[in-house]
C-alpha cells in the first residue's frame, strides 16, 4: 500500500490519540486492541510475518469510527480493518465469516445465547431470514426475555396482500416516498416499519412506498470482509427501487450509512457508476426528514385531539455510525424537542459506543457487554430511543440481563406512541 492511502503504518506516528477513544481498549487496556495496535501490525502483514492470531485481532474491532475521528493524521483504521479481513483467507486459512461460525461453537457463551432463543429463533435463523440478512449473525446470543418472533415479517406481510390492494396503494402514494425496511423492522421488529408508516402518513398523508425486492443493505458482508457479497447486495437494492425516482428513506442508522457507501462501492463498474450515485443522492436519513416535517405542522400535529404533553424522562443514544463521519447528531434531539413535556437527558459523561458493532457481538459478547456497562445502566423509568438496529439490540439486551425500568425503543416507535398516547 502506498503511503498516500492514509493507512500506511509509516504514516501513523504513534501518538496514541486513537487509544483515548477506542471502545475496547478503554476496556481491556491491551495495546494490540487500540487502532494504533492494528496499525502496527498491519504493517508485520505486509512484511510476510503472519501468524493464526490474526483472525481473533481483527476481530476486536466496532468499526465504530471514533479513531477515525480522533486521528490528528485522518487514517482509516476501520477501513483497514475491513480490508484485512477480507485478506483473511490469504493469511489464515479462513475467512473471516468463517472465523466468526467457529468462534461462536467454541464459545459457551455464545452457545448459551443461542439456546436462550429456542426452536422459535431457530425457526426464525435457519428457515424464514434471507442468507443475506444482516440478522443471522447478530442474533446469535440475544437475550430471551426481549425476543419476541414475529407472526411473519413487514415485507412478507406486505407480499400476502392481494396484487389489487398494492396497486390500489401505489397509486395513492403519488409523489410520495420509498422506505428501506432494513432487517430488524423488516424481519423481526415489523412494528419500527408500522410505526414509521403511521409517521410518514401523519405527515406527507400518505404512505411510503415499499418495494418488495430490497434486501439487506450489506453491512454485515463489508463488515466482514466480503466487499464482493456487498457489491451484489448493492445491485439488487439499486434495482429494486429503481421503479420511481422518489427519495428513501431508511429507519435504520446503520443501514443509512452503508445505503451512503454505495456511490463508492461502485465506482469503478462502468454500468453501476451513476445508477449508484443516483441512489445515494436519494437518500433520507430518518432524524433530517421528519425534523422538517414535524417542524413545518407541528402546531397541526400537536393540536390533533390526540396528543398532550408528557412528563417523561428520555435519553437519546446516538449510533456511531451517525455520529462520527455523518455527523447527525442535533437532528434526533431537535426532533424530541419538538414534543412539549419531554425530559430530554444526556448518556452520563456523553455519547459513547454501546458495544455491539455488528459482528463484534457475535464474536465477543462478553467484551461487548463490559463495554456496554462501561457507562450505560439502569436509567429508572425512563425511555432510551435509538435510530439504529445493532444498537437497539445491544440496549433491549443489556437492560433486560439488569431487569431495568428503562425502556429501549426505536425512535420510530417512541414518537408514534407519543402521538397516539400510548407512553
Amino acid at each position: 500500500m502506498s503511503s498516500n492511502s492514509g493507512n500506511d503504518d509509516r504514516d501513523c506516528v504513534k501518538c496514541g490519540t486513537c487509544s483515548t477513544v477506542c471502545p475496547v481498549y478503554l476496556v481491556t487496556g491491551n495495546e494490540i486492541h487500540s487502532p494504533r495496535g492494528k496499525q502496527h501490525l498491519r504493517a508485520k502483514i505486509e512484511k510476510g510475518e503472519r501468524s493464526s492470531h490474526f483472525a481473533e485481532i481483527f476481530s476486536q474491532c466496532l468499526l465504530c469510527g471514533a479513531c477515525r475521528e480522533a486521528c490528528p493524521r485522518g487514517l482509516d483504521t476501520p477501513e483497514l480493518v475491513i480490508r484485512v479481513r477480507s485478506e483473511l483467507p490469504r493469511i489464515s486459512g479462513i475467512s473471516f465469516l468463517k472465523y466468526i461460525s467457529r468462534k461462536a461453537l467454541v464459545n459457551p457463551s455464545i452457545l448459551a445465547g443461542l439456546s436462550r432463543l429456542g426452536s422459535a429463533a431457530g425457526k426464525l435463523l435457519e428457515d424464514r431470514l434471507p442468507q443475506d440478512s444482516g440478522l443471522r449473525l447478530r442474533l446469535h446470543g440475544f437475550n430471551r426475555n426481549t425476543f419476541r418472533l414475529p407472526g411473519r415479517g413487514y415485507i412478507e406481510k406486505l407480499k400476502s396482500e392481494p396484487a389489487s390492494d398494492r396497486a390500489e396503494q401505489a397509486k395513492d402514494q403519488g409523489q410520495g416516498i420509498n422506505y428501506f425496511t432494513g432487517c430488524l423492522a423488516n424481519h423481526l421488529q415489523p412494528g419500527i416499519a408500522e410505526a414509521l408508516q403511521f409517521l410518514v402518513a401523519e405527515t406527507t398523508g400518505r404512505k411510503a412506498a415499499v418495494p418488495l425486492t430490497q434486501t439487506c443493505c450489506g453491512m454485515a458482508g463489508m463488515s466482514a470482509g466480503r466487499p464482493a457479497e456487498a457489491i451484489e447486495l448493492a445491485r439488487s437494492n439499486i434495482k429494486a427501487f429503481e421503479g420511481n425516482d422518489l427519495p428513501i428513506l431508511t429507519s435504520c442508522s446503520s443501514c443509512y450509512f452503508q445505503l451512503k457507501t454505495y456511490k463508492e462501492l461502485l465506482a469503478d463498474d462502468p454500468e453501476w457508476r451513476k445508477r449508484a450515485a443516483d441512489f445515494t443522492e436519494r437518500l433520507r436519513e430518518f432524524s433530517p426528514f421528519f425534523l422538517k416535517k414535524f417542524s413545518a405542522e407541528k402546531d397541526r400535529l400537536l393540536a390533533s385531539g390526540t396528543f398532550t404533553p408528557s412528563d417523561l424522562k428520555v435519553y437519546y443514544h446516538d449510533p456511531c455510525h451517525l455520529r462520527f463521519k455523518l455527523k447527525i447528531m442535533e437532528e434526533p434531539r431537535n426532533l424530541l424537542r419538538i414534543f412539549p413535556g419531554l425530559d430530554l437527558r444526556e448518556l452520563p459523561g456523553g455519547p459513547k459506543c454501546c458495544g455491539h458493532g455488528g459482528l463484534f457481538q457475535v464474536a465477543h459478547p462478553d467484551l461487548a457487554q463490559r463495554i456496554w456497562h462501561r457507562d450505560m445502566t439502569d436509567y429508572g423509568d425512563a425511555a432510551l430511543v435509538t435510530a439504529c438496529s445493532g444498537c437497539l439490540l445491544q440496549w433491549q439486551s443489556g437492560l433486560a440481563d439488569i431487569n431495568s425500568n428503562t425502556r429501549a425503543k426505536h425512535l420510530a416507535v417512541f414518537i408514534a406512541e407519543l402521538l397516539k398516547q400510548k407512553l
